[in-house]
């Protein structure tokens, strides 16, 4: 297909994404089943262009308008394939908000974490995030995987922080492969491994993951507890959660539980639990995981969108969630138990402001250490600088991972 073809179905993907609330591979996917007259180079060729033009939105848009083209995927185009040698210079003269690729508010709450490197953070958001996959290591090692996918001529290489993480270095769909379909490895972005090691369970410890989602943690926590404790992986809707008992069965995972409480406390799946958390009369648990709703920050390589539409109003209310999520429950942490909060933010805001806010009002809970936690499973992070830090934020510039934060605190008694 000529490329002004390409360009043009890229710019139509392009504005159908910008007007829809759903994620843009979902959009994606569904215009590419609509449109089954383009091949595979054509649809990776287009896919390619659409999210480039996402991640460089604000700059895209200037170099359009700077140069009168067409649209902004041509502003897109132009950087990601200069290859006539038109004069950018003109764009070290733009506003440095808009030459990184974020929103002005945005780069100042980052500067208050990363007073000097900020910027090089925001440029890291700009590249497209690798598949990471991990290996479950109960079943199989690490080495045996990464051998078995490069004799099949995919370029893949050990994760520097997770001991289950491997990096797969090319576009490659590995769900259909014997390794993923047989429950040897799942994927997971290397920073979300890190939540599991943070929680460094016990073997038979009772584990709550409070807001599971479609329960990746919850099974890595199975993983590292060799399946021998008991994890509920709870949720607020069903939608979320119906693809743990799947999941977990594929992997040979029989010690996570799915619970549902959506108000009408019924039980929809064989392995689902009908069970709503009563902070009045709590369960009480070893080991608590709030993975808390956030405004996505940290994941901006995967889905653009969220970095253009989030606002301060609606950074607040991710706060007020986060903060009401984490006091709900916090009560069901048993004494000398641990609570691990977690977002995949790199926003202050959604981050150490909750734990400090979270701290001044529990008493109850204090700092516990993250650096013993990930010396346990032989993970270094040179920049944990502290065996006394109970907070991480890990993000792709420093870290090569999606933006993921991770607090550790225990509670003690009064």
């Amino acid at each position: 297909m000529q490329l002004s073809s390409l360009r043009g179905h890229s710019a139509e993907l392009v504005r159908i994404i910008r007007k829809s609330p759903q994620p843009g591979d979902a959009i994606a996917s569904e215009y590419f089943r609509s449109k089954k007259y383009l091949g595979g180079a054509d649809r990776r060729f287009i896919s390619g262009l659409v999210f480039q033009t996402l991640r460089t939105l604000s700059l895209s848009e200037a170099i359009a308008a700077h140069l009168s083209l067409e649209d902004v995927v041509h502003g897109a185009h132009l950087l990601q394939d200069n290859s006539e040698n038109v004069d950018l210079s003109f764009i070290g003269d733009l506003p440095f908000h808009i030459q990184i690729n974020t929103q002005e508010w945005l780069l100042s709450s980052t500067q208050k974490r990363w007073p000097d490197d900020s910027a090089d953070v925001w440029r890291a958001m700009m590249n497209s995030a690798p598949l990471v996959l991990r290996v479950n290591l109960r079943r199989v090692t690490r080495n045996s995987v990464l051998q078995k996918l490069v004799e099949e001529g995919i370029d893949c290489t050990i994760g520097p922080l997770s001991p289950a993480a491997i990096i797969v270095n090319q576009r490659v769909n590995l769900q259909q492969h014997p390794l993923y379909t047989g429950g040897f490895v799942e994927v997971q972005d290397e920073g979300s491994q890190l939540i599991g090691y943070a929680c460094a369970p016990n073997e038979d410890d009772n584990i709550l993951d409070a807001c599971a989602g479609a329960g990746g943690k919850s099974l890595h926590l199975a993983d590292i507890q060799s399946d021998k404790g008991r994890i509920t992986a709870h949720d607020i809707e069903w939608n979320r959660l119906k693809e743990v008992p799947t999941r977990a069965n594929r992997a040979g995972i029989r010690s996570v539980w799915a619970s549902v409480d959506d108000g009408r406390k019924q039980s929809r799946q064989p392995r689902a639990e009908s069970q709503q958390l009563d902070a009045r009369h709590p369960t009480l648990y070893d080991i608590v995981l709030v993975d808390a709703p956030c405004s996505g920050m940290g994941t901006v390589r995967r889905l653009p969108m969220p970095k253009w539409r989030l606002n301060e109003a609606s950074l607040k209310r991710h706060v007020r969630k986060q903060q009401s999520v984490l006091k709900e429950y916090a009560p069901h942490v048993r004494e000398g138990g641990v609570l691990v909060y977690s977002t995949c933010s790199i926003l202050p805001e959604e981050n150490e402001r909750v734990i400090e806010h979270f701290l001044s009002e529990h008493p109850d809970f204090q700092p516990d250490p993250l650096a013993p936690c990930f010396e346990k499973y032989g993970i270094h992070i040179p920049d944990l600088h502290t065996s006394a830090s109970h907070m991480f934020q890990a993000d792709p510039f420093h870290h090569g991972t999606d933006g993921l934060f991770m607090a550790r605190m225990k509670k003690i008694p009064l």
